[in-house]
């Protein structure tokens, strides 16, 4: 059954009427959930595939999903209550013909099997005629053409489907070659974090409203076996708007952020196309970065509780037609907030308080675990190299590079660095590289200018780029003279150029002149005093030294240098006992054994057993599971290498054998976080247990 749905959904997605289609499945049916769907959904179209048991009727399933027969006379009781909707019927099912003749009493159109039928048979009848209808084809043509398809493929039974159609009928039309929706229609996408409260029936309250006028995209309605990754690019890239669901567990999900990124760049790139438009769900913290990026300067919406449901409808409904959303302004936004507008630094979440007696120690209030932690938050674990990284930076003119795959604590460490600067009285501007356009790191005479633009805007000085781009110099000049002949003398105090993300440069061609400039910079504070008023620091989390062509043009193989690692069982412990010992010292093990230690995945772990989100038996039963505590973070890489064929084969080449081939390809996944060598350095092997085990599943 799972083929056959996917192979309909891709003939569909594929043909000239696929914005008429919306495919909505339903597994492992039971008599009250077929009835419930019909009244829910009112299709035009109901397609049955399953076994048939001649006269005894259909087979769904009962509470127990064990096989219950559904009458004939039961079925076309049924269809006729929804006669009015329901156009057409297809029971892919051996000996449907009872059942169809039956239905048609009532139904349009009806296709049944006059005997058994093989599922090879079945499934290219089906595709066959779904193929048809999307090409805009009426059913009776859609109908010979999927006999055909059987025909054409060499497999016996084309003569197994048979077509019933109700008497007295009008002449057969085709099957929604029209829009159904008024010409001021969008394509709306659903954003929202799953299997929590209140998001996903507010989605479902939503998509419910929003799409008797509108085309409208919720995960929901994707057939088990669709590409999911690709579909739910696709559908972000062909949408005018996205709506993002924002409650606090969502606020922090990787796969709402990794949806929101894509718009947002979509945006940027296509005249504001999709519109985004965020719905705060009883969520009043300022956002954290990135989410502040991309929401904090656009309207939101502010929903509070059931009684707002409506009220939020009507009014995505009014932004859909043109008009902004209601909190705007920076005193509307101050009045939502639980802390005063001008506060940027994240609070602990409110929602993740221990519950406990005097046992607790050190932490009585935890952050969410997504997301770089704030300078003084209690349950950083200092590693070694936080002492290297904040000492540097309180002399003057270094250079430092902190280096690691994702979710190591990079910009974590970033961010400390940067209070101990501010602590010694030295300026910041802090850049982050995922911010720049495609425009921008296509063209190099874009990109240079709007870098000394937006180090200029950090530092709230006036903009002087035009006038030093009038000279007949070199991008890397003018720059190197912007700032130091103008950046570095009007400041009164030492700067410190913070860059996170710098690996977003090494797809450029021209991230040999960027980076030269970096290390040329480096090298002026031995002969120019002027620069030894500028440090540099750099995150990144793919290994330079593969991609840049002249080793002594790079910034990273100078000053302080420091890779981070994952954590050992002693910090791992420390971290637990932050959180009142939650797991046994075998559980922590366990966890250890699962993760490898990976900081996020161990912060994430303790955070959901120290919540009572689930029991520590619960996380290890379901690490690996769609649905499970780590579901979001796998599905987030998962989402990031589909569409890299080199990736997913180099990956898959780990996972199955423990080498990789091509080191260009190894350091890649290894700044995705994905890979690591083994201790003897040898093998080459996936970061984690937890990886290897959801990779070979849905990678194979």
């Amino acid at each position: 059954m799972g083929e056959e749905a996917r192979e309909i959904a891709e003939g569909l997605e594929l043909s000239q009427q696929r914005d008429n289609f919306e495919i909505i499945t339903r597994w492992a049916t039971r008599p009250a959930d077929l009835q419930r769907a019909l009244m829910k959904f009112k299709p035009t179209i109901v397609h049955f595939s399953g076994h048939g048991v001649s006269g005894q009727g259909l087979a769904l399933e009962d509470n127990d999903g064990n096989l219950k027969l559904v009458s004939t006379e039961a079925l076309s009781e049924l269809f006729e209550l929804f006669s009015g909707s329901v156009e057409c019927v297809v029971l892919n099912a051996c000996y449907s013909k009872l059942q169809a003749e039956a239905i048609c009493q009532h139904i349009d159109y009806v296709v049944g099997m006059n005997q058994a039928v093989g599922d090879r048979t079945a499934i290219k009848f089906a595709t066959g005629f779904y193929d048809a209808l999307g090409a805009g084809f009426p059913i009776e043509k859609a109908f010979k053409l999927g006999r055909n398809r059987v025909n054409l493929e060499g497999l016996p039974g084309d003569s197994v489907p048979m077509l019933k159609a109700r008497s007295g009928q009008k002449p057969p039309l085709p099957i929604l070659t029209e829009p159904q929706s008024p010409p001021n229609t969008a394509r709306v996408f659903i954003s929202y974090k799953r299997d929590i409260a209140p998001d996903e029936d507010i989605a479902l309250q939503l998509y419910d409203a929003l799409r008797q006028t509108h085309t409208v995209f919720i995960d929901q309605t994707m057939v088990v076996g669709t590409p999911w990754a690709d579909r739910i690019k696709t559908e972000i890239q062909q949408s005018d708007a996205l709506i993002v669901l924002l409650s606090e567990q969502a606020a922090s999900s990787e796969m709402v952020q990794v949806e929101l990124s894509l718009a947002h760049e979509l945006a940027r790139s296509h005249r504001g196309r999709p519109v985004i438009l965020p719905v705060r769900l009883a969520y009043r913290e300022p956002f954290q970065y990135p989410l502040s990026a991309y929401l904090d300067s656009i309207n939101w919406a502010f929903w509070d509780g059931l009684e707002d449901t409506q009220m939020l409808i009507g009014e995505i409904q009014r932004a859909l037609a043109g008009e902004s959303l209601s909190i705007g302004t920076p005193q509307r936004k101050a009045e939502i907030l639980a802390l005063k507008a001008s506060v940027t630094i994240a609070r602990p979440s409110p929602s993740a308080q221990i519950q406990g007696s005097g046992k607790l120690k050190m932490v009585l209030d935890l952050e969410m675990p997504e997301g770089t932690m704030p300078p003084d938050s209690q349950l950083y674990v200092t590693r070694s190299f936080d002492e290297v990284a904040t000492n540097t930076i309180q002399r003057q003119g270094v250079t430092i590079t902190i280096k690691g795959p994702r979710q190591m604590g990079k910009s974590s460490l970033l961010s400390r660095v940067i209070n101990t600067a501010q602590d010694h009285a030295k300026q910041v501007a802090f850049l982050d590289f995922q911010l720049f356009d495609k425009a921008a790191l296509s063209d190099t005479d874009t990109f240079f200018p709007e870098f000394c633009a937006w180090l200029t805007d950090e530092l709230d000085l006036e903009d002087q780029v035009d006038e030093y781009w009038k000279r007949r110099l070199s991008n890397t000049q003018r720059c190197t003279r912007y700032v130091g002949k103008y950046i570095l003398p009007t400041l009164d105090q030492p700067l410190v150029l913070a860059m996170d993300e710098v690996e977003t440069m090494f797809d450029t061609n021209f991230r040999s002149d960027f980076f030269g400039m970096l290390r040329s910079w480096h090298n002026n504070r031995a002969t120019k005093p002027i620069w030894k008023q500028l440090d540099l620091a750099l995150v990144t989390s793919t290994e330079p030294y593969q991609l840049i062509d002249n080793l002594n043009q790079s910034p990273f193989n100078v000053g302080q240098i420091i890779e981070l690692t994952d954590f050992e069982l002693a910090q791992a412990t420390d971290l637990n006992e932050r959180h009142r010992g939650i797991l046994t010292p075998s559980e922590l093990q366990r966890l250890m054994d699962l993760v490898n230690g990976h900081p996020y995945l161990v912060r994430k772990a303790l955070f959901l057993v120290v919540t009572g989100a689930m029991s520590a038996g619960e996380l290890f039963a379901q690490a690996v599971k769609e649905r499970g505590p780590f579901g979001d973070h796998l599905r987030y890489h998962l989402f990031r290498i589909y569409d890299k064929p080199e990736l997913v084969q180099g990956f898959l080449q780990v996972v199955r054998t423990h080498t990789c081939a091509d080191e260009r390809i190894f350091f890649k996944l290894r700044g995705a976080g994905l890979v690591r060598r083994s201790h003897s350095g040898l093998e080459v092997v996936p970061r984690c247990q937890l990886y290897e085990q959801y990779f070979q599943q849905h990678l194979s």
